[in-house]
C-alpha cells in the first residue's frame, strides 16, 4: 500500500489540473528513482522545473522530501536512450475484429513531464515517441499508423534459460528497448502475417505480463486511452537473417 505525499510548493508548482492527474497515476509497479527499489510506504512527489519542462519523479519518504528543484534554462527530462529501466508485454489484441500482434512498453520508474507549465503530466517515454512519429491513442478499434524506420528485432530462445528476446531500435539507430519478451500463443504467427507489431508506451498498469490475461491488457490499454495516456504506433518486426556478430537484417 502506497500513500502519495505532495508538499504545499509541489501542489502550488502542477495547480489544480497537475493534481488531479498526478492522484490518477498508480505506484504499484513503480521504482524510487533514488534507491531503485519498489515504491512502497509514504512516497513523496519531486518536481524538477527548468525553462520549458515539468519533470515529475517519485522517491521513499526515507530517500528525500516532497520538493520543487529549480533547473537550468536549458533543462529537459532524459530520453529512454539514457537509461530507463522499461518492461515490454506482447499481447494478441481485437482491433475491429482483427487480431493484431501488440508490444506494451512500460517505465519500470514511473517518471512524468508536464510541457509549458501546469497542466496534464505525460509519461516520460510517451512523450518522447510523439515526437518520433507515434500517435496520442484514444481507442483500440484499430491499429495506429506506421512510424517509418522503427524496428522491432526478435532474438527468439537467445536468453540465458532460452527466453526470447527483443530490441527495438528508433530511426537513427538507438535502443528504445532492449531485453526479454514472453511472447504468448499466435503472437509470432500474426506478426508474421503483418510484418508489424502495434507498439504502445505510457501510463498503462498492465497485469503481470506471465498471467497472459490478454481482457485485462486490453481494459488496461482502453482505459489508459481513455485518459489521454496512451501513444502507439505500428513498428517493423522480423528476425535477424544475418550471423549474431553482424549487424540485423530483416527478413
Amino acid at each position: 500500500m502506497t500513500e502519495l505525499h505532495m508538499s504545499p510548493e509541489v501542489r502550488g508548482l502542477l495547480g489544480p489540473e497537475g493534481l488531479a492527474r498526478a492522484a490518477e497515476v498508480s505506484l504499484a509497479t513503480g521504482q524510487c528513482v533514488t534507491c531503485s527499489e519498489p515504491l512502497t510506504g509514504t512516497v513523496n512527489m519531486v518536481v524538477r522545473t527548468g525553462g520549458t519542462y515539468t519533470h515529475v519523479v517519485y522517491v521513499h519518504e526515507r530517500c528525500g522530501p516532497s520538493e520543487v528543484i529549480q533547473m537550468g534554462p536549458d533543462f529537459a527530462p532524459a530520453t529512454p536512450a539514457d537509461g530507463y529501466a522499461m518492461t515490454m508485454t506482447a499481447s494478441v489484441l481485437d482491433h475491429g475484429g482483427a487480431d493484431l500482434p501488440v508490444l506494451v512498453a512500460e517505465t519500470v520508474g514511473k517518471v512524468y513531464i508536464v510541457n509549458d507549465g501546469p497542466g496534464e503530466l505525460t509519461n516520460v517515454v510517451a512523450s518522447h515517441l510523439l515526437g518520433q512519429g507515434f500517435h496520442l491513442v484514444t481507442q483500440l478499434r484499430q491499429a495506429p499508423p506506421q512510424a517509418d524506420e522503427w524496428l522491432g528485432v526478435l532474438l527468439l530462445g537467445h536468453g540465458p534459460a532460452g527466453e526470447d528476446g527483443l530490441l527495438v531500435l528508433d530511426p537513427e539507430g538507438g535502443q528504445l528497448f532492449t531485453g526479454t519478451v514472453d511472447l504468448p500463443d499466435g503472437w509470432l504467427t500474426q506478426a508474421g502475417r503483418y510484418g508489424w507489431a502495434v507498439l504502445y508506451a505510457g501510463n498503462v498498469g498492465l497485469p503481470d505480463p506471465r498471467s497472459r490475461d490478454h481482457k485485462a491488457t486490453a481494459r488496461a490499454l482502453c482505459a489508459a486511452a481513455q485518459a489521454g495516456q496512451l501513444v502507439g504506433a505500428r513498428i517493423a518486426v522480423g528476425t535477424p537473417s544475418a550471423p549474431a556478430d553482424s549487424a540485423p537484417q530483416i527478413e
